[in-house]
């Protein structure tokens, strides 16, 4: 194509492939009262996070642990990219090193680590300090950077990464960006104007207190309460740059999809946090949960193996890893979404053989965020508009729309047209999905079985695991706000549970 003057370069809008934040709330993959029970505190356990992104899942499932869990506990957490085997090494140092901060204040340099764009001077030092120490113990192979730290008598952290990893520690150990440099780079996908629409439609369902809230963030790259200083926060996060000071997060990355907006609300309240400030409480929820989770992985008897590899790779290198990877099985195995990249039954073949045959809640969990893209009627705007209309309907009588309501008694027209999903019966489409991906077959060569009733978390998001087969949401209209507005689903996404037949 000729270059003329009505034609604009290509703007990227974060780098392609990175995804350092999850966009799905924090999962206890464990939900030990509607599984193993009271006999799970002297139970040892192994858990496989096969594409865990960041550690949400790990956190959110070892806090809801029993306080006086005596069992052994092996972690296994696997995640592709190389930046997010970093981060995640990095901050498991700072989480389980007893001789490091108090728990408060190791929790806040991880929570910055985690989700802020800058760091105070000494929180970078920290940071930086640990990538120096990690870094330190490569010993110069081309093919496998293999490490290993104590934690005290009971806790153990190994890690077995290809040798890209350490290359790329290297070159972040030796970076030389500014920070002034980083934050223009961060801004320029953040702030992109090019992108103001999307921006809009996230926040123009929201109330006016917390569209404030988001944009502060957006601006700043800090999830602080509003008001909190913030000059002290002036050096960059590494963790979250590139080498040579590039943002990797895309610009719809948002931390508040990552953590479940129906109990940070929940906090708020037994907090007495106002309301308004939805950032902020997000902030000493995520605070509150890495205190819990410091407290409990400094106590029990822990031992975390890291990988770095495809999830479908990784069974065979547990084999040759060493003796106590060995042929290992699971009590749980969580894949992310990534069977809408391979489909479910290649992930059914890799990990199926892998669940603890001898624990009969053990199970295989997956779910799927595009499958509705592949099937006819998988969405509701694909039916066509009388459907359309009757569902439009559906949300209107539900978000309480009423002919001659005052006008600033009217809810938001963008809650009724953001959110037909949350009315549409996904579950005969997605049956049909699982037919023509050749789910049944792929169980019963491998001897196991979707669970029609699940008991680790609800088949899709805004119904609950007693009413998991309703066709539609059964929130209320206040919950409603927070999951639909504040998390900002496409309604579609579906959860599956496999366990030994």
């Amino acid at each position: 194509m000729h270059k003329g003057l009505g034609v604009a370069p290509p703007i990227a809008f974060g780098k392609a492939g990175n995804y350092l934040w999850g966009n799905m709330p924090a999962a206890d993959i464990l939900n030990i009262a509607m599984n193993e029970g009271s006999t799970a505190k002297d139970q040892d356990l192994l858990l496989c996070f096969a594409a865990s992104g960041d550690l949400r899942n790990v956190i959110k499932t070892v806090n809801g642990l029993p306080q006086d869990y005596r069992g052994q506990l092996k972690l296994v957490i696997n995640d592709f990219h190389p930046q997010v085997a970093i981060r995640n090494v990095v901050l498991l140092c700072m989480l389980l090193d007893q001789s490091g901060p108090a728990e408060e204040l190791t929790a806040e340099v991880v929570l910055h680590a985690l989700y802020s764009a800058k760091l105070t001077t000494s929180q970078a030092s920290f940071v930086q300090s640990w990538i120096d120490r990690i870094n330190s113990m490569d010993r110069g192979s081309l093919y496998l950077f293999d490490g290993q730290m104590e934690f005290g008598s009971s806790c153990e952290l190994r890690w077995w990464f290809p040798g890209e990893v350490a290359s790329l520690l290297k070159l972040m150990k030796n970076s030389a960006y500014t920070t002034s440099q980083a934050e223009a780079s961060r801004l320029e996908i953040m702030l992109s104007p090019q992108r103001t629409d999307y921006r809009d439609r996230y926040i123009w369902t929201q109330r006016p207190r917390h569209r404030l809230g988001h944009t502060y963030w957006r601006k700043t790259g800090l999830p602080l309460p509003i008001g909190q200083p913030v000059d002290s926060l002036d050096t960059v996060n590494r963790l979250l740059y590139s080498e040579d000071g590039e943002w990797l997060l895309k610009d719809n990355a948002n931390p508040a999809t990552a953590w479940d907006p129906l109990e940070v609300d929940k906090m708020r309240q037994k907090l007495k946090l106002p309301e308004e400030d939805y950032m902020g409480n997000l902030f000493f929820y995520i605070k509150h949960e890495l205190v819990e989770f410091i407290k409990r992985v400094r106590r029990f008897d822990l031992k975390v193996f890291l990988f770095s590899m495809d999830l479908l790779v990784l069974p065979e290198l547990l084999d040759i890893a060493g003796k106590e990877t060995r042929e290992i099985t699971f009590d749980r195995v969580e894949t992310s979404n990534v069977m809408d990249t391979v489909g479910p039954s290649v992930i059914l073949s890799s990990w199926g053989p892998r669940l603890n045959r001898d624990n009969p809640h053990s199970c295989l969990l997956m779910y799927s965020m595009n499958w509705q893209m592949r099937i006819p009627g998988g969405h509701v705007e694909s039916l066509g508009r009388d459907k359309v209309e009757k569902t439009m309907a559906q949300v209107f009588d539900y978000l309480g729309f009423k002919r001659g309501m005052k006008l600033d008694k009217i809810p938001p027209l963008g809650q009724a047209t953001t959110n037909l999903g949350a009315f549409h019966d996904t579950r005969p489409p997605f049956a049909r999905y699982l037919r023509e991906n050749g789910v049944q077959d792929a169980c019963r060569a491998l001897g196991v079985r979707e669970r029609k009733v699940p008991r680790i978390l609800p088949p899709r998001i805004g119904v609950g695991l007693k009413d998991f087969d309703s066709p539609k949401i059964t929130i209320t209209l206040g919950q409603f706000y927070w999951t639909g507005c504040i998390q900002y689903p496409s309604w579609h996404e579906r959860f599956l549970e496999f366990e030994a037949a």
